[in-house]
């Protein structure tokens, strides 16, 4: 036979103290859990009041699309902006006599729209123009798509543009160049660096009070060659001619998302979500200048 434990009544009123007593610390424990619960989310709270909520995912402007002078964009007024995309011209045949380097170089951006209104008025100048080295039949038909990439948001209203064979009427051209060089002449490779755009800015408001403004047209140069000299793929000319024209259009500065095709990277060679809802939002701005 087996012996049998009796428990004294010590014993159960000593077991009955011990249950109740881990009873009361368990619901101790639990509002101490609850308390402290409760804090955090109120310390949460009081850091993020007032702070504006931003969502983790879903296009949205990029800030970089304003220059330092304010939003540049075109009027409704001026469209349909009128594009002339050349067939290989070059712009490098035009040389400062002083420099010895072409008129159309990096460090002197600012006179190449000027440069090109002359040009365009003078028919022998304009009939002397060359063709850039390396260029290709292909590079025409890249860019002209690149440049058409833009045309997916004329349904919208904000934007229109078209494509003439005219370069007496032209609003922005398109030349080509075998590579960017500086005021010294000397060749730009580095950051795979494929077109420049150029314009004229002028005051809005200046212009709203019934000041004149002696128009020039935006020019944009395209790369015809890599950095090894072989020829510019088409894929890159094409992406080359959507990004110089976005600038063209007035996202003046890059995207510092290399997935968008307005960062110095060309994302995927394609306009993205991104860019698209920087120029939406760009043109319910108020310019505070127009090319």
């Amino acid at each position: 036979m087996l012996p049998v434990a009796i428990k004294t009544p010590y014993q159960t009123r000593k077991n009955s103290k011990v249950g109740s007593f881990f009873i009361r610390l368990t619901w101790l424990y639990l509002a101490l859990m609850l308390v402290q619960f409760a804090t955090s989310a109120a310390l949460a709270q009081r850091r993020t009041a007032g702070k504006p909520q931003t969502q983790s995912s879903g296009p949205r402007p990029y800030p970089e699309f304003r220059s330092r002078f304010g939003v540049i964009r075109w009027l409704s007024d001026q469209m349909p902006l009128k594009v002339f995309v050349s067939r290989g011209l070059s712009l490098d045949s035009i040389m400062d006599p002083q420099l010895g380097a072409p008129v159309a170089n990096v460090d002197n951006l600012a006179a190449w729209p000027n440069l090109v209104a002359q040009i365009v008025e003078n028919p022998q100048q304009w009939n002397s123009l060359g063709v850039a080295e390396g260029y290709v039949d292909g590079h025409y038909q890249a860019a002209l798509e690149g440049v058409s990439a833009w045309k997916a948001f004329e349904p919208e209203g904000f934007l229109s543009y078209q494509i003439t064979n005219d370069p007496q009427e032209a609003d922005i051209y398109v030349f080509f160049t075998k590579q960017f060089v500086n005021k010294l002449g000397m060749a730009l490779f580095a950051n795979d660096i494929r077109g420049y755009t150029s314009k004229t800015n002028f005051p809005y408001k200046a212009i709203l009070a019934g000041g004149q403004a002696a128009f020039k047209p935006v020019v944009i140069v395209l790369r015809t060659t890599e950095a090894r000299g072989a020829s510019m793929p088409l894929g890159k000319m094409k992406a080359a001619a959507t990004h110089e024209f976005g600038h063209a259009l007035g996202i003046e500065g890059h995207s510092t998302n290399a997935a968008d095709l307005m960062s110095v990277y060309y994302g995927r060679g394609v306009i993205s979500p991104n860019d698209a809802a920087t120029l939406r939002y760009l043109y319910r701005l108020q310019p505070d200048l127009i090319p």
